[in-house]
């Protein structure tokens, strides 16, 4: 067989190849994008369920914002009215979660937006003690900047547990803990674990959230795998004097 055909028939041998490589990478990617797209959906029906339980029997205004943080998928999410309207990457505690004061790890279950700190500050302003400082922060890409990760910056949203003996009263209290969900400069770490406790966001995103949850808002933090339909904590949990019933599935 000639040079020149040889070299014809592995070239159109190596191109059926590639057309080939090329549609299975393309119906693995499509495949990958329809799995996210149920996974998403499922997420956003639990979430919206959780809500409507919660919802019912909340005496506080929230004006029918709901706000989700999803451990495993290191995502906060804001839902109105059942219908998620904002997405950000956050970064909960290195250690896990947990509820016990000193463990320095993020708390699972209901709580409530108690506080919020810092209205009208530049974004990049430090917080500390709950008070503005003259500090101005350096924003970080370096995921291990460890002290990037121990600032707070732009907002607080000071959460109190609606649990009690899970993530409110002695030894698990979550407001006495301050756990906020607050600006970090270390924007290099959204979306991993990073703090020692604390629900962290990028300072843009903070003050998103910030302006549009007013004080008294329903936080679900949940774990983010098993069954998202099981809110985290007691059967029972307290709002002030009210006790509510929080349904299993």
């Amino acid at each position: 067989m000639k040079p020149r055909v040889v070299l014809a028939a592995l070239g159109v041998f190596l191109a059926l190849a590639g057309l080939r490589r090329v549609e299975a990478d393309s119906h693995v990617s499509k495949s990958g994008s329809i799995s996210r797209i149920f996974e998403r959906q499922r997420r956003n029906r639990a979430f919206r369920s959780d809500w409507y339980r919660l919802e019912k029997r909340d005496p506080t205004p929230g004006n029918g914002m709901f706000v989700v943080v999803d451990v495993a998928r290191q995502r906060l999410y804001l839902f109105s009215n059942g219908y998620r309207v904002g997405t950000w990457p956050v970064s909960t505690a290195i250690a896990g979660t947990g509820e016990h004061d000193g463990s320095f790890r993020t708390p699972v279950g209901v709580f409530r937006i108690a506080r919020k700190i810092g209205g009208g500050l530049p974004f990049n302003t430090v917080i500390h003690d709950q008070a503005p400082t003259n500090h101005i922060a350096h924003l970080a890409v370096a995921p291990t900047d460890i002290a990037a990760s121990q600032m707070i910056i732009a907002r607080i949203l000071w959460l109190q547990g609606l649990q009690q003996g899970w993530n409110a009263g002695h030894g698990v209290n979550t407001y006495l803990r301050h756990i906020y969900i607050h600006g970090t400069p270390n924007l290099g770490m959204l979306g991993e674990r990073a703090s020692r406790g604390c629900v962290q966001m990028s300072p843009w995103a903070v003050i998103s959230l910030y302006r549009r949850v007013p004080v008294g808002t329903l936080v679900l933090i949940t774990p983010g795998n098993g069954n998202l339909y099981r809110i985290p904590g007691p059967y029972f949990f307290h709002h002030g004097n009210i006790r509510i019933a929080s349904r299993h599935k």
